[in-house]
């Protein structure tokens, strides 16, 4: 059996393989964060099997292991696009509910990633510091033209309210079925940017050395493990290295990355920091975060970024480099990407 479609599982979560839809903003919900029928088809498109002449067992393994829905907004001041995906409001429960029972339908497993922007909020930006940084872009309703309003620094109680409500969240999550949450630490939102010196200039408990500057998310990290319980697998998306003079590199994360797991995370989703990730980069321009931090972790390790061909996602997990690759834009091009994969390292049927 090829290493990619062997299965693995994380807490009561069994996954049939390796590869992952991860999370990325489609844009595609209503204006007040609902599932819409076009945001439904396309996760159900990307979840269903090769239609072919493959046998029952083969069928299964020719789906994504699992997806994370795409970045939901915890509260709608944190909202980054007009038409993103929300979780901040009981009423959201059913449409979220209806996605979790379709993807079930399919035999997948599915997490959503909680998210607040920030400094990148589509209204009233906040921050852990009124700085002006030029990687956090802010687009308005357009998408179009950039906005250039300062952040607002959070005071201390504002951000003991964001961690309720990021548990708040969480629990909306648990009753729409997902079986998974992931929260999103990276790209420049607003965890990101409590953990990133190039956005924290704070001199309270909150800002300062690495382990101050990671406090916040790890408020986040305990009021959703509180809220969830034991069972449910919590991920974190992790931006590992902001790729920008001033900002923290790989070597950061590998001293924050034992506080991740003491503090209850079951999996670690690595991606890029404030500078985000290239639009357009060369194949696997994130595999260098895995090959650092996999070897010092106990957990399973998720790398996604310019990952197009089965023959790398294959090697990663073959080499141990990674337990879990996500394929993105590959997936978004062509929703068949995971059956012809199959197709190709087992050869015609």
């Amino acid at each position: 059996m090829r290493k990619a479609f062997t299965p693995l599982k994380i807490k009561h979560l069994t996954l049939a393989n390796r590869l992952v839809l991860p999370p990325m903003a489609l844009d595609q919900a209503t204006e007040h964060g609902e599932v819409t029928t076009k945001l439904l088809e396309h996760y159900l498109l990307r979840v269903q099997s090769n239609r072919g002449k493959s046998s029952e067992k083969k069928t299964f393994r020719a789906k994504v292991g699992m997806i994370i829905v795409e970045h939901a907004y915890v509260c709608a001041s944190g909202r980054a696009h007009p038409c993103q995906l929300g979780i901040d409001q009981d009423r959201l429960i059913p449409g979220l509910r209806l996605l979790v029972e379709e993807v079930h339908n399919e035999g997948i497993p599915v997490g959503i990633q909680l998210s607040h922007a920030g400094a990148r909020a589509l209204n009233f930006p906040v921050g852990p510091s009124e700085i002006s940084c030029p990687y956090l872009v802010r687009y308005g309703k357009d998408q179009e033209s950039v906005l250039k309003e300062l952040p607002r620094e959070l005071s201390k109680e504002e951000i003991r309210q964001l961690v309720v409500t990021f548990a708040k969240a969480a629990q909306r999550a648990r009753k729409a079925g997902f079986d998974f949450l992931e929260i999103h630490g990276a790209h420049g939102y607003l965890l990101n940017q409590f953990y990133s010196p190039l956005t924290n200039q704070r001199s309270d408990e909150y800002g300062g050395n690495l382990e101050r500057r990671l406090k916040f998310p790890l408020e986040v990290i305990k009021a959703i493990k509180d809220e969830v319980g034991s069972a449910m697998p919590v991920f974190y998306r992790l931006g590992a290295d902001d790729r920008s003079p001033g900002g923290n590199t790989v070597q950061d994360s590998i001293r924050i990355v034992p506080l991740l797991e003491k503090a209850g995370i079951d999996c670690l989703d690595l991606s890029g920091g404030i500078s985000g990730y290239p639009r357009k980069g060369p194949r696997g321009f994130f595999n260098y975060l895995a090959e650092a931090i996999k070897p010092i972790t106990n957990i399973p390790v998720l790398v996604t970024g310019g990952i197009t061909e089965i023959g790398m996602a294959e090697d990663l997990i073959r080499t141990g480099t990674a337990d879990l690759v996500g394929i993105g834009r590959a997936l978004l091009a062509d929703p068949q990407w995971v059956a012809k994969a199959w197709q190709r390292l087992l050869g015609p049927e």
